[in-house]
């Protein structure tokens, strides 16, 4: 079978736990189809733990406003994206720009020390000068 070729997987849930599966979805901006292929995917290939802790992937979760929210997924909409990509791509471009903005920082402050020097041994040398004039 190709690696691309899909398959479909028909189940019955309980009621109650199905309600929690499509709240779960729709926080996370995922289709039905995603959240099963993640949860076979887990239970097939598990990922690496660390002190019971799963490390493939960890959870960040926070309120925003109604009205933001709304935004929000009018946004995702017109981009047809989810919000689990959305959110990866603003904190990827913030930790990117914070990386860039640091690297800055430190060139900066490194040919700052390198001109701080060159005016050391220039002051220097005027030295040796006005004592050998002197001499």
């Amino acid at each position: 079978m190709p690696d691309n070729e899909m398959k479909g997987i028909t189940v019955k849930v309980d009621a109650q736990l199905h309600a929690q599966v499509k709240e779960y979805i729709e926080t996370h901006g995922m289709t039905m189809g995603e959240f099963v292929s993640k949860a076979l995917d887990s239970e097939l290939h598990p990922p690496q733990m660390r002190g019971g802790v799963n490390m493939a992937n960890r959870t960040i979760a926070f309120q925003v406003p109604e009205d933001m929210f709304d935004r929000i997924k009018d946004y995702l909409n017109r981009h047809h994206m989810t919000q689990r990509q959305f959110m990866l791509g603003l904190i990827e471009a913030e930790l990117d720009r914070d990386m860039q903005q640091t690297n800055e920082v430190a060139q900066r402050h490194e040919e700052a020390e390198d001109i701080e020097e060159e005016l050391d041994e220039d002051a220097d040398l005027d030295e040796e000068e006005e004592m050998d004039m002197s001499m």
